[in-house]
Parts: C-alpha cells; structure tokens; sequence
C-alpha cells in the first residue's frame, strides 16, 4: 500500500472498500501473529465540519482504533502564549508562570500513521485477550491464558451455573483475584487482564515483543489533540459543564475524569488526575499539551500504540 494513502488527506479521499482492505492488512501485518484479529469494525467521527471514516480492530482484547497521519502538525503552546489561548489561561485562574511550567512548548513535526489503543490501561495490568460469557472461548495470546486459564474459569464459574444466555446482562462489570482481572466487554464478553509487578522497562519490552510501544510525547498530544492547535482539543474555550467524554478529532474516547498520568516516551507524564467537578485550574490537564512529573510507576496508566511504518 503507498504510504500516502495513509496520511488524513489522502486517506480521506479513498473509497470505503480500498480503507476496509487497508485496515485489514494494517491488522496483518504490523503486529505479531501471536495476536487474534477478532474483529474490524468501520467508524464515522463528524467532529466540527472535520469527517474521518476509519476502523475500530479488536486485537489481541483491546480496541484498536486506526489514526491517519498528518503532515507539518502544530503541536504544544507558543511562547508568549497566544491570545485566544491565554484568554482561557486567565478564565480557568491560571498564571503565565504555571502555564510555561505544565505545558509543552510548540513544535512541528510530521506524524506517523497508527494504530492506538481505544482506552488507557493501568500500569500494572497487560490485557491478553477476551472471554464469551456463553462458550467460555477464549480469544486473544493463548500463551499468556494458559497460565492464568484456570483461575479466570474459576472466577466466571459462580457467574454461569445456571444462567442461560439472556442473563449475561446479571455480569458485574469487574470480577478480580491477585492475578487476574475481568472486566465486562459488551454483553457476553469479558476483556482478560494479568496482573503484573513490573517496571516501566519490562512493560516497554512487553508492548515491543508484540509490535507496540509507548507514544512519545507529540504523538500523543496529536491523538489526544487530533492535530488542532488549541489549548484543548474542542477549540479554545472553556469545557462544558458536566461534561464526561473530551471531543476528540479522531473519536477517541477520552474521560474527563481522569484516574492518573499517562507514560509516555519521555521525561515527562502526559495529564494528571481530574476529579468530578474539577474547576479552574484543576482543569488544565483536559488540555493535550499537559505536561505532569512522573509519578510513581503504579499509579499511572498507559495507552499502547502501533506505528505503520513503511519503507
């Protein structure tokens, strides 16, 4: 496939039957064979005048959603920062001071084409695949399952005895052990986590054996950001009332709640923790361009991603 095909603009303008075959070869050929493709789904996002028609893929027992690439992209905040985005510095109470000290500063840089995860995971968790409630078949890295096989049966044991299909929707949404951890995926699936003590490097050896990695920093400002150059990415101004999900270019689900900093590939966290009715300048981590200490390693969450890169 020509490299340009991939790129937003091109990639936009291809016809439905040559992106679905795109999309099922990007789920070939760029990760391990290891990993289950268990389903490709097409996905519209409108977002301001802006249309993308991609594809969620299920891999491996997490969604993966497939990013265009962009060239010559905006990223991070100009020094002095410009009107229209200090207009909203001032409104959430937000000093120059702690602006130049959260967020990034501005960069251009061309962005890769990607697969990326469709929701963070915790650091000490790694997703291996998926369970049906009603067959108990299991999808996703059989190595890793047949380790912890017996355990996640024995957790699904007292849920099924006596439920007939229908009932599945009776499911918790989350049945743990010490190993193990099982969170409800539609209505008769749970998505398989193993428990891991592990550190930042033995996670990044992990991802790289299966053809992942940790986004750098500007790699996950342009997803979180959809490539816009604005403070947050709905556009400078303030967020919603109430709202739960941040807009996003690309259709990312992204909670306005946030439970923890981001990892990213670099010296610095990406987000922070955002409470239900933050205000002011606890919001200021909604903004892609947040630049948050590194904390603690099991405390954060991570956001896997694949690079399509070809020759």
């Amino acid at each position: 496939m020509p490299k340009v095909d991939l790129m937003l603009a091109e990639w936009n303008a291809l016809p439905p039957e040559r992106q679905r075959f795109i999309a099922t070869q990007l789920s070939r050929y760029f990760l391990s064979p290891l990993l289950s493709v268990d389903a490709i789904v097409p996905v519209a996002v409108d977002y301001f005048g802006n249309h993308l028609s991609t594809f969620d893929i299920l891999i491996g027992g997490e969604w993966m959603r497939f990013v265009p690439g962009m060239r010559q992209v905006a990223l991070g905040v100009k020094q002095p920062v410009p009107a229209e985005m200090q207009g909203v510095l001032t409104a959430l109470g937000v000093s120059e001071e702690a602006g130049q000290r959260h967020l990034s500063p501005a960069a251009v840089r061309d962005m890769p084409p990607m697969l990326v995860a469709r929701a963070s995971v915790l650091t000490g968790e790694a997703v291996i695949g998926t369970i049906d409630l009603t067959t108990q078949v299991f999808s996703g890295d059989h190595f890793a399952y047949v380790a912890v096989k017996n355990q996640v049966l024995a957790l699904l044991r007292p849920k099924t005895v006596g439920l007939a299909p229908a009932a599945t929707g009776n499911f918790p949404p989350r049945l743990e052990n010490e190993t193990v951890v099982l969170r409800l995926a539609g209505e008769h699936a749970y998505q398989v986590a193993v428990k891991q003590d592990w550190d930042q490097a033995a996670l990044v050896k992990r991802l790289s054996g299966f053809g992942f990695a940790l986004p750098d920093e500007r790699e996950y400002e342009y997803l979180m950001g959809g490539g816009l150059d604005s403070l947050f990415g709905w556009g400078n101004r303030l967020p919603d009332p109430g709202m739960r999900y941040v807009p996003n270019r690309f259709g990312l689900t992204v909670p306005a709640e946030r439970e923890g900093a981001e990892l990213v590939r670099s010296a610095f966290a990406k987000s922070a923790p955002v409470a239900a009715g933050a205000e002011g300048p606890d919001l200021l981590p909604l903004s892609p361009f947040y630049r948050s200490r590194l904390g603690e390693f099991k405390t954060m969450r991570y956001r896997k991603i694949a690079k399509v890169e070809l020759k």
